[in-house]
């Protein structure tokens, strides 16, 4: 089984599968991602998106693939938390994917829990079986929501962890920027035995930064501040697809990930 080669940059295209349509036009979409493409190692996506951009060749062989296995849980949905398989480890293995992406969400106040962590561990063993990586989206939910707390977020990645996860994703500690966010990453990297890929969540504005290059540099400040703290790299979706300029902020967010100047 071929393991992701760190540092990587993941673009995440699953998004619309569970309901959140930030960008209703499919074409807009799909451009966004071939805007996007030549400045990422490779694309997480849902069934139809990977599979036309794959047949287009705006994918291309070169660039690691993962499909997403479960959708069911839609966004603000009272069923959000039963969030089940909607294709398989074997299409994505039929389809000559690098490997699946695979989301689970820990509410200790949820009984949902229990199953989805059940399924979690059939998706790895089904991916190793198969000769497939498998990044887990691990996270840890509360009221609704990514708890994002230092101590929710690594409970998430031990969990999976100690499941049998051989990539995770996790989401960034929600703490001060620079050394202290340094620090907290560091600590979630160092919980786990495997590489860490962070997500980026959705576009936000951060307090002060109105223009779009104000907003860029918030989210790269974040994914140096990761890197440095030994992540393997980042898994980000909505930061880059909804920027009025996707490839340059692709580009960006690339130097940032790989240390180029």
């Amino acid at each position: 089984m071929a393991r992701l080669q760190a540092p990587a940059l993941i673009l995440a295209a699953d998004h619309r599968a569970r309901g959140i349509l930030t960008v209703e036009r499919y074409s807009t979409y799909v451009a966004a991602i071939d805007a996007a493409m030549p400045a990422c190692d490779g694309i997480l996506a849902s069934t139809q998106p990977l599979k036309d951009l794959v047949s287009s060749g705006s994918v291309g062989p070169d660039k690691r693939k993962y499909l997403t296995l479960n959708r069911t849980g839609l966004a603000g949905s009272i069923f959000e938390l039963d969030d089940r398989l909607v294709t398989s480890v074997e299409a994505a293995r039929s389809a000559g994917y690098d490997g699946v992406k695979h989301l689970v969400r820990i509410d200790l106040a949820d009984p949902h829990t229990a199953p989805a962590l059940e399924l979690l561990g059939r998706v790895i063993e089904e991916a190793d079986a198969a000769g497939l990586d498998a990044m887990i989206e691990s996270l840890s939910w509360r009221d609704g929501k990514v708890a994002r707390d230092l101590e929710s977020v690594i409970l998430a990645a031990v969990v999976a962890n100690d499941i049998g996860a051989p990539l995770l994703k996790l989401a960034v500690p929600e703490v001060s920027a620079g050394p202290q966010r340094v620090e907290a990453v560091a600590r979630v990297v160092e919980s786990v035995g495997v590489p860490v890929l962070f997500l980026g969540g959705p576009r936000r504005a951060e307090e002060g930064a109105t223009s779009p290059d104000a907003q860029r540099e918030a989210v790269l400040s974040e994914v140096r501040d990761v890197m440095t703290a030994g992540a393997a790299g980042m898994a980000v979706g909505r930061v880059v697809i909804e920027d009025p300029d996707p490839g340059k902020m692709a580009e960006m967010m690339s130097v940032a990930v790989h240390g180029e100047l």
